[in-house]
């Protein structure tokens, strides 16, 4: 068989240094490794660049399952085998039979997008992982399995110029985000450059994408007819403006797509509850979300597992001192929402 399915990308990769020395140590040392975070922050990215960079120590080499498109748990342990090049069964693979035949290899599994076939991804890799002493899993997940033994790297946004401050030009370009932006754009506006003049626009505009790749990299398309000042003065409208992606990867094709895939996870209160968090205009504390977004169907004391939940599934995000803050949460950002729902219980935050 081949030594690796790990996707050819069409994009040079660009920063993430730091965070690829931890992923390898990690997959050194344990053999499950799950990359979390909310989306558009580069994970299967991520993935994709460690695995190419570690496969020369799996003698079997690196393989990955892309299960995105995949909606019935009952079909993941084909998807992974025809991932790993082996002939179908006629009665199809289950689990233990994929084990059987992955035993003795010493490979890397790319297990990419579990967070929709949670439970059965962490049967899966629990059980191939029991069988196969010498397999390693590498997955990408909005949320953990909680397999015995992971070990989680919850993926960061890139950095960015802090506020206030701003560099010279040939300094931006330590700022992974400024880096990622001027070279998605001049991918598509040959000889664009981070110059005098643009400078302080590109700072403001990757400080108001907070360091996403994927809106950052959605915003440099927007270069082939805007200059970053006009795609600035309209970020406002972020779903409306970073709507051009890849065509081949629908899913994570606007920002609004990606939303919506974390939003269609989540249980109808966790919907609830993430629609009324909205109108926090930053962070907030567990106190703030039970005043605001308690009653109409959300009771006081169901509030701190709710907002635990969405702290699990990457919706909303850890900070210092006991708050947690949404996605965009510095923009009013809403999130999708279903027609006709409520936005909120109709109180404000105090």
């Amino acid at each position: 068989m081949n030594d690796s399915s790990i996707r050819a990308e069409l994009s040079g990769f660009v920063g993430r240094r730091a965070e690829l020395g931890r992923v390898r140590a990690a997959l050194a040392g344990t053999r499950l490794v799950t990359l979390t975070g909310p989306g558009g922050i580069g994970k299967t990215r991520l993935a994709v660049q460690a695995a190419t960079e570690v496969r020369r120590a799996f003698r079997d080499g690196a393989w990955m399952a892309e299960l995105a498109g995949l909606r019935d748990p009952g079909l993941l342990a084909s998807e992974v085998a025809r991932s790993f090049g082996l002939l179908d069964q006629s009665a199809g693979w289950a689990v233990a039979t994929l084990a059987d035949s992955l035993a003795g290899r010493r490979a890397l599994l790319v297990l990419d997008n579990c967070e929709h076939l949670l439970d059965a991804c962490a049967v899966l890799a629990g059980a191939l992982l029991r069988a196969c002493p010498d397999l390693r899993i590498l997955a990408t997940s909005r949320q953990v399995l909680g397999v015995p033994g992971e070990v989680t790297f919850p993926v960061p946004p890139m950095p960015v110029p802090a506020e206030g401050r701003l560099p010279v030009s040939d300094s931006l370009l330590e700022y992974e985000a400024v880096r990622l932006f001027a070279e998605r754009g001049a991918a598509v506006l040959p000889g664009f450059a981070v110059d005098a003049g643009n400078r302080e626009a590109i700072c403001e505009l990757c400080r108001r994408l907070e360091g996403i790749p994927l809106a950052i990299e959605l915003a440099a398309v927007r270069l082939r007819a805007m200059s970053p000042e006009q795609i600035l003065a309209r970020i406002a409208d972020r779903f409306g403006l970073l709507s051009a992606g890849d065509p081949g990867t629908p899913r994570h094709g606007t920002l609004q797509a990606a939303l919506r895939w974390s939003y269609d996870l989540l249980t109808a209160s966790e919907q609830m509850l993430w629609r009324r968090s909205s109108v926090f205009t930053g962070s907030f504390d567990l106190d703030a979300a039970e005043s605001v977004c308690a009653g109409d169907g959300i009771a006081a004391e169901a509030v701190a597992d709710l907002v635990d939940g969405l702290v699990a599934k990457s919706v909303l995000l850890r900070r210092s001192g006991g708050r947690v803050s949404g996605p965009g949460a510095r923009r009013r950002c809403r999130g999708p929402r279903p027609a006709g729902g409520s936005a909120g219980s109709g109180r404000q935050p105090r």
